[in-house]
């Protein structure tokens, strides 16, 4: 038995020794510790003994059920089995023990005489095939496990078991039996689309072609349409996915709405910017099924999505639907032109961005003002337009800014002013990843001697830009012009991290062994020391990966980024799997 599978038996028994009069209760909990202490023979003895007083006890009967496999005595479980069956034949539990019993001893003809009694007993249920044609699988005969499956189908209905028989033809690597039994699956109950997927997104690429090509030829549109386009989308491929199912929305705009919802869902995550366009698609459709509020603000939703892919004319044509409608009002028009704004910033037009800012903020709430005030000030720190960045805040002195205000105070060098700033941003302003940049970056300035750093201040607005490979070069000489005890070490070892990040091991390893011959005993060397290991790791040295984190736990035991090193010690060590 797998250890997983033995693992929930263990825990179900324990549950379920929870029940019964007292005695009983504390001789299986007392079963159970000799069990899992490795006690089997002393372990069966108390199990028995409760199958005595109860001869049904479902939890003495797995555990009775564990400890003689062990002792690879399973078959001494039979008559206990059989006196169970004899007092609860219609017990579902104790039956899928018998025949899991007679599969794992090796008795194939006493597995099918117990299975045709359950049938027998139960003729339209698909209890027995299912638990019959596990047993196979579990004693290792899967073939004749999918023909017990398939004569349950044949018996009961095809649909009845082709779950069972999909997901034992998934385990089997038979993909083209796989993807038809699912689709058969789901036809008949449209909610185990997700498992389907699920299961089926795992079949090779070579054959992922045809097994699209099988959903969409072989089963009805809305089903299998729906199912290959669940499957395109996880693939990574979301614009074939959009292709495939806006042939394929069922006729009620209401559930055409809900399976819009769920593949704009899934296309967010799918790579840019692909998944974006792809997303847009799925919520301009729901824009144009749905009424009202709903309408809007898919329209909306779809022109950030176009403008993340890069396509504003697209994004454009979404908003101009919202506030070309006179029935929805001023607000649906502020709002589509608060997106719109942003949209126009997010994709680089920042001088036009501003001018409708200016026209439209007496309109705006104040929450939409403070969002696309930061967000025109962002666009101009990326366009390399400080002055202006700095022009757009001018008037607003929220909390919320002063984040912003700080990284054009650090991109000019200016790090008093930067970290000034940041402290008064506190830990609230933006989101958590903002927050979390901000503490680091302002822990970098409280080490740096100079109030006034140019070179750095470039270096960090060149990575702010996306242009980490320039960066890492322009915090190196910046950190050679700082002092050796005033941020030297510190820069060099926060560009080694970014050079680390990038995957320019190599690159990393030169700047981080220079940090540490700087300063191998500061604040800034345990942080250099991990990101070495972890540039060794990249490298595949990963004996000089271990050696060097070792040091840093034995050497910077109070360090805070101990834990982290003990994680990637273990994972160098092979003591957990890597992530």
């Amino acid at each position: 038995m797998p250890v997983g599978a033995r693992s929930v038996l263990l825990t179900v028994a324990f549950v379920m020794c929870s029940s019964g009069a007292e005695a009983q209760r504390g001789e299986l909990r007392e079963a159970f510790e000799l069990e899992r202490r490795g006690r089997h023979e002393a372990a069966a003895r108390l199990y028995l003994a409760a199958l005595t007083e109860q001869p049904t006890h479902l939890s003495a009967l797995l555990g009775l059920e564990r400890v003689l496999q062990q002792l690879d005595r399973l078959d001494s479980i039979v008559p206990y089995v059989a006196s169970a069956i004899a007092l609860q034949p219609s017990n579902r539990s104790i039956r899928a023990l018998e025949l899991r019993v007679w599969a794992m001893v090796g008795e194939p003809e006493s597995l099918t005489v117990a299975a045709g009694r359950w049938i027998e007993r139960a003729p339209d249920s698909p209890e027995p095939y299912r638990e019959w044609a596990m047993a196979l699988v579990q004693s290792g005969d899967t073939v004749s496990g999918q023909q017990v499956l398939a004569d349950g189908a044949k018996r009961l209905g095809n649909a009845t078991l082709a779950q069972d028989m999909a997901e034992l033809s998934v385990d089997a690597g038979d993909w083209y039996e796989a993807v038809r039994q699912w689709g058969s699956a789901v036809q008949w109950n449209p909610s185990l689309l997700s498992a389907a997927a699920g299961s089926l997104s795992r079949a090779p690429s070579e054959l992922r072609q045809r097994i699209v090509g099988i959903l969409v030829a072989e089963y009805d549109v809305a089903i299998g349409g729906r199912l290959a386009a669940e499957l395109l989308v996880g693939w990574d491929r979301p614009l074939e996915g959009w292709t495939v199912l806006d042939r394929s929305l069922p006729g009620d705009r209401q559930v055409a709405v809900s399976v819009l919802r769920r593949f704009a869902d899934r296309a967010r995550s799918a790579r840019p910017p692909d998944g974006a366009r792809a997303q847009a698609y799925a919520l301009e459709r729901v824009g144009e099924l749905a009424a009202g509020p709903a309408s809007e603000r898919a329209y909306i939703d779809a022109a950030r999505a176009f403008a993340e892919a890069g396509d504003r004319r697209a994004a454009e044509r979404m908003l101009q639907r919202v506030s070309g409608r006179s029935q929805t009002g001023e607000r649906a028009a502020t709002d589509a032109m608060a997106a719109l704004i942003g949209v126009m910033a997010k994709s680089g037009k920042v001088e036009e961005a501003e001018g409708q800012f200016h026209q439209w903020k007496d309109r705006l709430t104040a929450d939409d003002v403070a969002m696309l005030r930061e967000a025109i000030a962002r666009a101009w720190i990326t366009d390399d337009n400080l002055d202006r960045a700095e022009a757009m805040l001018a008037d607003d002195s929220t909390v919320s800014t002063f984040a912003t205000r700080g990284w054009i105070a650090l991109f000019r060098g200016d790090l008093t002013s930067a970290g000034e700033s940041f402290r008064r941003a506190g830990p609230r302003a933006g989101s958590v990843e903002d927050a979390t940049e901000r503490v680091t970056v302002l822990a970098l300035l409280q080490r740096i001697e100079p109030e006034s750093a140019p070179e750095l201040g470039r270096a960090l607005h060149l990575l702010a830009q996306g242009d980490s490979a320039e960066a890492v070069s322009r915090l190196q000489k910046a950190a050679n012009g700082l002092p050796r005890q005033g941020g030297r070490p510190d820069v060099l070892a926060f560009a080694g991290r970014v050079a680390v990040e990038r995957g320019d091991a190599r690159r990393a390893e030169t700047i981080l062994v220079d940090a540490l011959e700087v300063d191998s005993a500061g604040v800034a060397a345990p942080v250099a020391k991990f990101e070495l290991a972890r540039a060794y790791i990249q490298l595949g040295r990963h004996e000089a990966a271990r050696d060097r984190l070792e040091d840093l736990i034995l050497s910077h035991s109070e360090s805070a980024i101990v834990p982290r090193a003990r994680r990637l010690l273990d994972q160098v060590r092979g003591d957990v799997p890597r992530s």
